[in-house]
């Protein structure tokens, strides 16, 4: 299912991205206010965080150059989503499918 996810978020709009991007940031920022853990866990969360903001910045300032990251930017949206579990992944897809049409 993660490669299906991947796949689906790459073949995006760059709005469309932008949106699924700036979900899961929120969605990142929502579990660790009801569920801190150690500080290990936050300062990984933050690196996530940080990498999907750039992410943003990069489709918003120059979405012809995310080309080259595009994979890499998939891969670590599902990572990150994926360590809170099969039903977070779930929401991945499912925003995904649901922002498709944004253009």
């Amino acid at each position: 299912m993660n490669a299906e996810i991947e796949d689906a978020f790459a073949a995006l709009s760059v709005r469309a991205k932008i949106a699924v991007l700036a979900r899961a940031i929120h969605m990142e920022t929502i579990h660790n206010r009801d569920q801190p853990e150690s500080a290990e866990r936050l300062y990984r969360s933050s690196e996530f965080i940080h990498r999907l903001v750039g992410f943003i910045m990069s489709l918003a300032y120059r979405p012809e150059d995310f080309q080259r990251d595009a994979t890499w930017a998939s891969k670590t949206l599902v990572e990150g989503v994926e360590v809170h579990g099969q039903p977070y992944l779930a929401k991945l897809h499912d925003w995904i499918v649901e922002v498709r049409t944004v253009s």
